[in-house]
């Protein structure tokens, strides 16, 4: 059994993440990662890494500039406000957040989430007549509203003024009121934010409008991380920019309800990450109102008296470890429900599940996980009478949105975006609207191929793996969704030491070893892997480094995400030889090859030495570049199979390799080193032949010496070279058979 995901490895120009690395003082890892994901210029480097707190003008945004004096005018007044949110972590935060900034400019201010089971997504016309009877005077949504059409219509009719904060998609037609909203109107710079990131940005140019005490902002920005790493929304831009500030703010540990929750769900509040926010805190929020009523998360993120604080975040903890139990159930049954469908039906590519019984709060969850099984786009629907609600889920090339936007004319309701979206189905229809989900997604993703990837930021030796390192990938901070965490590639491993750990043995915890040392590394739910792990069959193994304190020692681990065998499924590279190194070869040479002419060159001990990082790592690093590459041997035909796994030019996008040995003919030589003007090879040359044939490196950027040379040598000018002619390549060399060329 293999991870099942295909890795994939941009090109890294080695000159350019060297120029990154030296101007923007970062370490070599994180400039490779950077460069791969298209960040080429130090300054660029140096601001994105510094951006904390907001960037853009709030008045930018959308209707902002209506909006902000239609609020003034309403806490002048003292006319009773609501904010109507929506039942998830970020619409939670959004909530609290502007209903506390906007008691602190003096306005009288209610918050209002709807139950999930009750009134349902977003603005209703019924809620609308309910607040108004309230005596509310000014509704201003956040996280929700955009496509409230008819709410808005009924607002104007009964004189309740409306302002609309959204960042969902919207639709040809808006509603008739002032739209805040980062894609609406075509006039902000970032069209990303979050709900609550699109209400932090009203509040702040509220704030400027009324000359009030920026702190206002201050003491909400921690509603703004939470939200923006619980939404999954890009961390890139104002997003990473507020997510940071607002981190930094949580450790200050200035928000009761939030640091209860903390304790609860055992995070220390002081070195808390997005990684914590995103599996720890966000559950939690979301806990309450997929399984009853958003409330409690709200009351919690707003309380001041202790006592309420401990019983919500028990509340909540509660609430999720059941949320969880469902969803492992749910999850149990779809599964089952998509193996017994026709085998004409499994083999379409988007899928469409539904059963009574399912809980409509956490079907979303399960349809990912779903997604994560089957490798395709999935929507589960919980069935409840006549009607089903339910979520989706998507993969990588499919736009969900667009597929139901597909299927519209069988659905009562639906909205989302690319990735993820809600449905509102009548039971008749499900089978018909599963029928044209997948014909849609089978017509979209034909020829796709549907692996999960695993994107690979960096090729690391275990000498890279270091607290310094992990200390570097840091300033990444806060990473996720758009800014993912660097996942770096130890390519051709030994795994020892493999045991399973946590409970039935669901985890392995191992040491992963190379010729630059060993390392602890954790594989999460890889524990059904085990006998594949502790085979002692070399291993790529693609990781997290991360930084851990153990007993109040800092220490440095891999956090496993990928694991697998050495490619295999590769077809003999374009341009080797069909036939071995042997008397079979038709264009062996038969008589001695000419003298060497002697050349300038580089000393050997001039060369940048990567030895003590190992040769396998070095080498598949070089050769990831995407440039081609030149390896210097002892003997070609011993050293050729690397090319058939590890170093299979495929793996990097190169087209091809090329065999370079003293035991060819010189028109074989020849016409090689003519197919080097054109294309990215990866060529093997020994020692004889490069003396010969200096021309050779110059065809190159960059050159290794994996194997030591015949005593005093001198390296051909052109390339960058390296050397990696450690003790396990002198034994090679020491074990060629007596005579064999080395140069």
């Amino acid at each position: 059994m293999s991870s099942g995901k295909r890795l994939a490895i941009a090109p890294c120009p080695t000159d350019v993440a060297e120029r990154l690395a030296t101007e923007a003082g970062i370490g070599r890892v994180l400039a490779d990662a950077l460069t791969r994901r298209g960040w080429t210029d130090p300054g660029d480097v140096r601001d994105f890494l510094a951006l904390e707190g907001s960037l853009h003008d709030p008045l930018l945004l959308g209707d902002a500039a209506v909006a902000i004096p239609l609020l003034q005018s309403a806490i002048s007044a003292r006319l009773p406000i609501a904010v109507h949110g929506d039942y998830d972590a970020d619409g939670v935060c959004a909530t609290a957040l502007l209903c506390e900034g906007l008691a602190a400019l003096g306005a009288d201010v209610r918050p209002f989430i709807p139950s999930r089971f009750e009134e349902g997504y977003g603005l209703a016309v019924e809620t609308v007549e309910r607040l108004q009877a309230d005596g509310v005077r000014l509704i201003v949504t956040v996280d929700c509203g955009v496509t409230a059409i008819a709410a808005a219509k009924r607002a104007a009719e009964l004189g309740v003024g409306l302002i609309i904060t959204d960042h969902h998609r919207h639709g040809d037609v808006l509603p008739d009121c002032p739209i805040v909203a980062p894609a609406v109107r075509g006039t902000y710079p970032f069209d990303a934010l979050c709900g609550a990131g699109t209400a932090y940005k009203l509040l702040e140019g509220l704030v400027a409008a009324c000359s009030a005490d920026p702190a206002i902002l201050d003491d909400v920005v921690d509603l703004v991380a939470i939200a923006t790493i619980a939404d999954l929304v890009p961390l890139v831009d104002e997003n990473r920019a507020l997510a940071r500030r607002g981190i930094r703010r949580i450790g200050e540990g200035k928000r009761l309800g939030l640091d209860v929750l903390l304790r609860v769900a055992k995070v220390d509040a002081r070195v808390i990450d997005a990684g914590a926010i995103g599996f720890r805190v966000g559950p939690r929020l979301n806990a309450a109102g997929r399984l009853e009523h958003a409330d409690a998360a709200l009351r919690l993120m707003m309380t001041k008296d202790p006592r309420e604080a401990h019983e919500l975040a028990e509340l909540l903890d509660g609430l999720n470890r059941r949320r969880r139990a469902i969803e492992d159930r749910i999850l149990r049954e779809a599964l089952e429900q998509y193996e017994q469908l026709p085998e004409v039906r499994q083999a379409e590519l988007g899928v469409v599940l539904a059963a009574d019984g399912w809980h409509a709060g956490v079907v979303g969850i399960v349809a990912s996980r779903v997604v994560e099984r089957v490798r395709r786009p999935a929507v589960l629907i919980a069935i409840d009478g006549d009607t089903g609600s339910g979520s989706g889920r998507s993969v990588e090339a499919f736009d969900l949105h667009a597929g139901l936007a597909a299927c519209d004319g069988l659905l009562e309701r639906w909205g989302g975006h690319r990735a993820a979206a809600g449905v509102t189905v009548r039971t008749e229809n499900i089978d018909a609207f599963a029928r044209a989900f997948a014909a849609h997604a089978t017509t979209q993703l034909a020829g796709v191929d549907l692996r999960p990837v695993e994107r690979i930021d960096a090729i690391a030796s275990l000498a890279d793996v270091t607290l310094e390192t992990a200390a570097d990938l840091a300033k990444l901070e806060p990473v996720g969704m758009g800014n993912a965490g660097v996942t770096v590639l130890l390519p051709a491993a030994e795994l020892v030491d493999v045991r399973r750990i946590g409970s039935e043995g669901r985890h392995v915890d191992m040491r992963v070893r190379t010729a630059a040392g060993s390392c602890r590394a954790v594989a999460w739910s890889m524990g059904d892997r085990f006998d594949e792990l502790s085979a002692g069959t070399r291993m790529d193994v693609a990781a997290r480094i991360e930084r851990s304190v153990w007993q109040g020692a800092e220490r440095v681990e891999l956090i496993a995400r990928t694991i697998q065998a050495l490619p295999t499924e590769h077809a003999v590279a374009v341009g080797v030889c069909d036939t071995p190194c042997d008397a079979t070869c038709p264009t062996r040479v038969a008589t001695a090859a000419p003298a060497p002419v002697p050349v300038d060159g580089v000393p050997l001990a001039d060369l940048r030495d990567a030895r003590a990082g190992g040769a396998m790592a070095e080498l598949t690093r070089l050769a990831a570049s995407g440039q081609g590459l030149l390896v210097v041997v002892a003997d070609v035909g011993r050293r050729r199979t690397m090319l058939a796994a590890a170093l299979h030019p495929a793996r990097f996008g190169l087209d091809g390799a090329l065999l370079f040995s003293d035991r060819c003919t010189e028109a074989a030589l020849d016409e090689r080193q003519e197919r080097l003007r054109d294309g990215r090879w990866l060529a093997l040359v020994d020692h004889g032949t490069l003396l010969r044939r200096p021309a050779l490196a110059a065809s190159f950027p960059d050159a290794v010496l994996l194997d030591p040379p015949p005593g005093a040598w001198l390296a051909p000018l052109g390339p960058r070279w390296v050397r990696v002619d450690g003790p396990a390549e002198q034994r090679f060399a020491a074990s060629l058979p007596q005579g064999t060329s080395a140069g």
